[in-house]
């Protein structure tokens, strides 16, 4: 798979943040940016559109990015807003009530905690004491699924979601009100799949880090990420 991304005169944006723009980290709430992310975003938006797209809630990102009111998509796609400004939530109620039956199942164990995103939580069981132990348990608890749910399985956590509503339903939203534009979407978790396959072949889609991937590219690591945008600005 190239490593090689070409570059395009009119770019749309889409980029994941933990593990694109921030290094992945055991506490969600210490995943602060590579240093030079903030300008780099600040400077890249003047001329572009750029659209933060994860699966935090937008609010838990604002800490992180202070002083970039970028539009952005929170919670894989069920939120729509900007960063420091107001957000959409695009749940149904249907989609409330089951999600909020699973967090009340959620196994009681040593090592397996809740983050909490305001309607949606993920179950981590990083770090925990016994993992073999952990990881069973937060599979055995995942199969009680309801089928409008969405099971997704990342790095030591597990996370639930509407099945209709994800990154790839966003990002083709998104890159329909910008029609001259090529999007490059730049992502390394498996949420980032539905965005792979959700754009046109024509989109510059970016792997970043290990694994299989649908995207056309790839890149190791968050340095090299940050390398790759910086080539819009020289």
């Amino acid at each position: 798979m190239p490593t090689d991304l070409p570059l395009t005169d009119a770019p749309l944006f889409f980029l994941d943040y933990d593990g694109t723009l921030a290094p992945i980290v055991d506490d969600p709430k210490a995943a602060f940016p590579h240093p030079a992310v903030p300008d780099l975003l600040r400077h890249l938006s003047e001329p572009h559109p750029v659209y933060i797209v994860t699966g935090r809630h937008l609010r838990d990102l604002d800490a992180f990015l202070p002083g970039l009111d970028l539009p952005a998509i929170g919670l894989h796609g069920a939120q729509e807003g900007t960063l420091h400004g107001e957000v959409q939530d695009r749940l149904t109620s249907d989609d409330r009530e089951k999600l909020d039956a699973m967090r009340t199942a959620v196994p009681s164990m040593e090592g397996v905690w809740v983050e909490d995103k305001e309607h949606t939580f993920a179950v981590h069981y990083r770090g925990a004491a016994d993992p073999e132990a952990a990881a069973e348990a937060v599979a055995t608890w995942a199969e009680a699924t309801p089928d409008t749910l969405e099971v997704i399985s990342g790095k030591d956590v597990v996370e639930l979601r509407p099945a209709h509503l994800h990154k790839g339903t966003a990002v083709q939203e998104i890159a329909a009100r910008h029609p001259d534009h090529t999007p490059i979407y730049l992502g390394d978790d498996v949420t980032d799949e539905d965005a792979f396959e959700a754009l046109p072949d024509t989109a510059i889609t970016v792997k970043v880090g290990g694994g299989e991937t649908a995207a056309r590219f790839r890149l190791p690591d968050v340095p090299t990420v940050v390398a790759y945008l910086q080539r819009y600005l020289d």
